[in-house]
């Protein structure tokens, strides 16, 4: 009542004195908090163990004193923050080296692995079972357009997906399964060198880019068995003997005799998998072939498990981030790299990758579709026009055999198919991988760079966090 009842002219004199009084009271709270954060920080600034922060609050230096002592404090600074990038830098990107190891006498070498792709993987009598049971209703021209397409799909790969009639009574789903299921049952004897050490090795059933193959002395092929995919237990892990041996053993060797199929034949690591782009050593049926082989082994040293594969440059066998192994490898990556660039060319991948749900199997079209790229494919480079690699973010492994055919003599035999191969000698040298600038080394570079442009130490760093942590909060609550 009393407000409503004074004219205007009084209402606007009380109502600019209270605002008036409002606005000083945030002026002093204003030039209160400035006082205590220029306070805090000369405290901070001439209690540091710094060099030269002190100099900025002493009363007795003048302003073009602290001036030049400020240019000096930030080219030190940025000095102490150059070097420091780049001991980091190089940390990140090349804290490895790579030496030779002669100790030749210490280690054993692995004997290659060897996997053979058989030429007919459709088995007669399977297929007319196969018919009998699921196809009755078929005439005898429809009998043999299956025949044929089956027989197409198994040899089927990069740069013959082509040659695939078109047929679309079966689904794609089902590719893989027809063709795993109509697999002949293959016969052989094995003999090596070492045969009562290494007498339980036999040839694995291994799905690769060829279709249904069989590996000898793989450790990884296993993981690429269809029925170890159709058990889904990625728990359970395969152990395969792998066959080795040293300059003290003798000559190592395996032979293979009395085969009844032609194959196409792989040399690749233990643990590595045969990829498409690989060198064929191919034999048809009832020839004698011998390989002579020569390696160069590379190994790690326990340190370099520490830092990440891309500071190291390389990946261990349990460190796969693979969709489709549980188990890293050079080739499986370039495998799903393959399967990712298929999809994003045709919207489909092939038959004998391990099935995935968001990869769609190919059908005859999409087939058709990726031999149109089958040289960008193979060899995840596009070569029209400018020459650019498909970055598929593949290391090569940290523990790895290279291996090189240096003999390769293929005679005809009377007596089956037969296979022999071996080292012709052991390396006498091997590669060694080991931590030449680790995480110690970064921390004693940084630290030596900060001691001698600021004349810090790791005090005087955990100084800094103290008097913006507890020192400020502790100030603050006295304030209060």
């Amino acid at each position: 009542m009393y407000w409503n009842e004074l004219n205007p002219q009084k209402r606007n004199v009380l109502f600019k004195f209270d605002n008036s009084d409002v606005k000083k009271d945030k002026d002093r709270i204003l030039v209160k908090l400035k006082t205590n954060v220029f306070n805090f920080v000369s405290l901070f600034l001439s209690s540091s163990n710094i060099h030269g922060f002190n100099h900025l609050t002493d009363n007795m230096r003048h302003y073009t004193e602290k001036f030049i002592w400020v240019i000096a404090i930030c080219l030190s600074i940025y000095g102490s923050a150059i070097l420091g990038s780049s001991t980091w830098t190089r940390y990140q990107e090349n804290p490895t080296v790579i030496s030779m190891d002669r100790e030749y006498k210490e280690w054993a070498t692995a004997l290659p692995a060897v996997t053979l792709c058989p030429t007919n993987k459709i088995d007669d009598q399977l297929f007319d079972e196969l018919v009998q049971k699921n196809f009755t209703n078929y005439t005898e021209e429809e009998k043999e357009d299956l025949r044929t397409f089956l027989v197409q799909l198994a040899n089927a790969t990069y740069g013959t997906f082509n040659e695939v009639p078109v047929y679309d009574r079966i689904s794609p789903n089902e590719y893989l399964h027809y063709v795993m299921s109509l697999g002949g049952a293959i016969s052989y004897t094995i003999s090596n060198s070492h045969v009562e050490i290494f007498s339980s090795i036999e040839l694995v059933p291994s799905v690769t880019e060829l279709g249904l193959c069989y590996s000898y002395n793989g450790y990884v092929a296993p993981y690429n068995d269809y029925k170890y995919w159709l058990r889904r237990n990625i728990s359970e892990f395969p152990k395969i003997e792998i066959m080795s041996g040293t300059p003290l053993d003798g000559d190592i060797f395996v032979q293979i005799t009395s085969m009844n199929f032609g194959y196409m034949g792989f040399v690749h690591s233990p643990y590595e998998v045969p990829d498409v782009a690989c060198r064929i050593f191919p034999s048809p049926e009832n020839f004698y072939k011998t390989l002579d082989v020569t390696a160069l082994s590379i190994f790690s040293t326990p340190e370099i498990k520490y830092l990440s594969p891309k500071q190291r440059g390389c990946r261990f066998l349990d460190e796969s981030e693979l969709e489709i192994s549980q188990i890293y490898t050079y080739n499986i990556c370039r495998n799903q790299c393959r399967m990712d660039q298929a999809r994003k060319l045709c919207g489909c991948v092939p038959y004998f990758y391990k099935p995935l749900n968001k990869y769609k199997i190919c059908d005859v079209k999409g087939m058709h579709c990726l031999d149109q790229h089958k040289d960008f494919l193979i060899k995840l480079r596009n070569t029209t026009g400018v020459d650019e690699k498909v970055n598929c973010g593949c290391y090569p492994p940290c523990d790895d055999v290279n291996y090189i055919v240096e003999g390769d003599n293929t005679i005809q035999w009377f007596l089956g198919t037969n296979l022999k191969w071996g080292l012709i000698k052991y390396p006498r040298m091997r590669l060694k991988r080991n931590v030449l600038f680790g995480f110690t080394d970064v921390l004693v570079s940084i630290g030596g760079t900060a001691g001698l442009f600021l004349g810090c130490s790791v005090l005087s760093f955990l100084e800094i966090i103290y008097f913006f942590t507890f020192r400020l909060a502790i100030t603050s609550l006295c304030e209060k």
